[in-house]
């Protein structure tokens, strides 16, 4: 079930988080994530999240305005379609998904090519000096073709 975060999930939601950036991102200096986990958890319940809660949470979206700002499955749940249905609830809410992803990152950015976002941009991440592509999905609402139709 897809759900609105609680605060209650936050701990959970910072455990996926670390663990999950520490895996997809070992390009990366390993104390960075940790460095910032105090400003990620203070702007998690200012963001629309939504987490999939299977007898807890397995994982979750956060999303600010149409901006992907997270998303992230717990290892146990991956390719079991929590992502695309965390990516499909954001879809429902927005006609436009933009994201950030690691160009080295090859998992996410197989994942969202799969859900149809195209690659627009190239740029250099400020805090990390790491190359990364913004991805975008335009969404068409109620039609049955087209590039990320609903």
């Amino acid at each position: 079930m897809i759900r609105e975060y609680q605060p209650q999930d936050l701990k959970r939601i910072m455990a996926i988080w670390l663990q999950g950036n520490e895996q997809a991102h070992n390009f990366i200096r390993p104390d960075f994530f940790k460095q910032n986990s105090a400003i990620v958890e203070m702007l998690i319940p200012m963001s629309t999240v939504y987490v999939q809660d299977i007898d807890g949470v397995k994982g979750f979206i956060g999303l600010t305005e149409n901006y992907i700002s997270g998303l992230f499955v717990d290892p146990h749940f991956r390719r079991k379609g929590t992502g695309k249905a965390l990516i499909e609830k954001a879809k429902q809410r927005h006609n436009e998904l933009l994201v950030h992803v690691y160009k080295k990152n090859n998992d996410a950015i197989a994942f969202f090519l799969s859900q149809n976002f195209e690659i627009v941009s190239e740029s250099i991440n400020e805090e990390t000096n790491e190359s990364e592509w913004l991805l975008r999905c335009n969404v068409e609402h109620n039609v049955r073709i087209g590039k990320c139709a609903l």
